[in-house]
């Protein structure tokens, strides 16, 4: 699998998730919030893929770091596929289940406009009209943010579940591909 693929089978295998719960248990308040934390984590998931591509191919020559890097721009435009569902799960806690006035934490609203401005600069177009600085600066910005997003939203939660603290020790590792990632020389895409 790679490229659109990518893409097609998140939107897909997620749509169906929704679709599953939802549709099977209803849409109450647990069948909800089952999906804001899969959505979550499934955000997670994709977002480390593509976080680590680039630098685990500095330190690992393989077949798998490769696809990485090559399918990174695919992995990018799914998780915003998987934040989006983790959206839509959230609004309709929050505004249909709970019947709360729609409440934004500043926060969250960021990191959707890093969101929507990386996956708009994914695309050849918009990348070229904005260039590769203001590229490099929305896309580095973006996920760093999102990153610290993650390792705080799961970091504190790690003692509550074995899936958090799994998910807490995940992002502590990606962090430290990146680390030592960055300080080796790139090597040649073959």
């Amino acid at each position: 699998m790679k490229g659109w693929q990518i893409v097609i089978a998140v939107t897909i295998a997620i749509g169906l998730a929704v679709a599953a719960i939802w549709g099977g248990m209803g849409v109450t308040e647990d069948t909800t919030l089952l999906l804001v934390r899969l959505t979550a984590r499934s955000s997670c998931l994709i977002f480390l893929l593509a976080f680590i591509a680039s630098p685990l191919r500095r330190l690992w020559q393989s077949p798998l770091s490769l696809w990485l890097v090559q399918n990174r721009r695919f992995l990018g435009l799914s998780m915003a596929i998987s934040h989006t569902y983790h959206a839509i799960a959230f609004s309709t806690l929050q505004v249909v289940i709970r019947q709360q006035a729609f409440t934004a934490d500043p926060l969250a609203i960021l990191g959707y406009v890093f969101l929507l401005g990386m996956t708009i600069t994914s695309f050849p177009a918009p990348a070229k009209a904005i260039g590769r600085r203001a590229w490099r600066v929305i896309h580095t910005a973006g996920m760093f943010y999102f990153w610290l997003i993650f390792a705080v939203e799961f970091g504190r939660r790690a003692g509550l579940e074995w899936g958090y603290s799994c998910l807490s020790l995940l992002v502590a590792i990606a962090m430290l591909v990146r680390i030592l990632g960055s300080r080796r020389a790139t090597p040649q895409v073959v």
